[in-house]
């Protein structure tokens, strides 16, 4: 299977956007007379908007091309699918219980009337589908990649991902106005979610992996001239679509726009171009484990705000040095965090894995 070092790199950034659209580091910084805090708030979060596409595409795009290049393609299919599912409930379980105690110390009781309503509203259809909101409102991205690749997959058994592609962008379409164009009809249901969002993109991905040559080729026709001066416009673009929309069609939702689908797939194609860009770096080192910084941010983020208030300096949230200091905090933690993790993780194996060893061999030696 042919490797492209730069989606790792493409992962990196784009997970930088996602925590910034988490974080909103500048949203009460009090900054120059006439230009506050949430007006760059929100021109930034919008400019990171194509980084949750980027995650479906390259996710669509590199599970098809490991599962073509693999002999057992079911067996991969169901490993990666149980992988995605055990992530999705194990940090379920880890903000249930996080929000459990948040909200019992800030009622003052473990069994009172708020605790009670928010473990009655967690096992609902929600959790199937949107995830649940509070801390573990990201958490909607994993139900949603679980069923666009289960549905992906069922096509690819039928050699129709071309068809695929098709009628997702069709419920994309359909699906954008129940976000910024609610105007021209309002859904009375959320189309973030693996059938009007998710789905389109990782059929996106997974049809460029089907024809990553021809991809490849196209993609390296293009002067990086040209997509140094696309990518800024298309930006640029988007947020023009979210003051168009917002503004003056009055939408409901800014999660994501028309512009959105050229931006997202031009940065995937200047990332094929340039496959080997960050190889052997920090960046692609850290882009290699973005699902532990996605799972892991919010926390942090929620945790650091409950100690300034503690500590009486929310004030601290109106300094520009927050706002230039708290969002690369949350981004770089949130990986240290992981990695400890991770390693705590190999560490136990090993510690139980070498006495079960031992006993093994003690049983074989008795049983000759």
């Amino acid at each position: 299977m042919k490797t492209y070092h730069s989606i790792d790199f493409g992962k990196f950034l784009a997970m930088l956007g996602i925590v910034y659209i988490h974080a909103q580091a500048f949203a009460s910084v009090q900054l120059a007379a006439g230009f506050d805090g949430e007006q760059l708030d929100i021109i930034l979060k919008v400019l990171a908007r194509f980084s949750v596409p980027f995650f479906f595409i390259a996710s669509g795009f590199l599970f098809t091309m490991k599962t073509n290049s693999n002999d057992r393609a079911f067996g991969y299919f169901l490993s990666y699918t149980k992988k995605l599912l055990l992530l999705y409930v194990t940090w379920f379980i880890v903000y249930a219980v996080y929000d459990y105690a948040k909200i019992a110390w800030e009622s003052g009781g473990m069994v009172n009337q708020q605790t009670e309503d928010y473990v009655g509203g967690l096992l609902t259809k929600e959790f199937f589908v949107y995830g649940v909101s509070n801390t573990q409102y990201h958490l909607w991205f994993l139900p949603a990649l679980i069923w666009a690749t289960i549905i992906l997959y069922c096509f690819m058994r039928m050699q129709a991902v071309s068809l695929l592609l098709v009628i997702s962008f069709a419920l994309h379409l359909f699906g954008l106005t129940g976000q910024g164009y609610s105007l021209l009809y309002d859904i009375p249901f959320n189309t973030r979610d693996p059938f009007f969002f998710g789905l389109f993109y990782v059929a996106l991905g997974s049809f460029l992996a089907l024809k990553h040559e021809k991809a490849e080729i196209l993609a390296s026709r293009v002067s990086g001239v040209i997509y140094m001066s696309a990518i800024p416009f298309l930006l640029f673009l988007q947020l023009m679509e979210r003051n168009w929309t917002m503004e003056h069609l009055g939408g409901i939702h800014e999660e994501y726009f028309l512009s959105t689908i050229p931006l997202s797939l031009l940065i995937f194609a200047a990332l094929m171009k340039f496959r080997t860009i960050g190889e052997a770096t920090h960046y692609n080192r850290i882009g290699r484990n973005t699902i532990g910084i996605f799972v892991i941010h919010p926390l942090i983020i929620s945790v650091t705000h409950l100690c300034l208030a503690a500590a009486g300096l929310e004030w601290w949230k109106e300094h520009l040095l927050y706002g230039l200091l708290f969002f690369p905090f949350v981004y770089f933690s949130s990986y240290f965090i992981y990695r400890l993790i991770q390693l705590g993780k190999q560490r136990l194996y090993r510690f139980v894995k070498i006495p079960l060893i031992g006993r093994e061999r003690n049983l074989r030696s008795w049983f000759r």
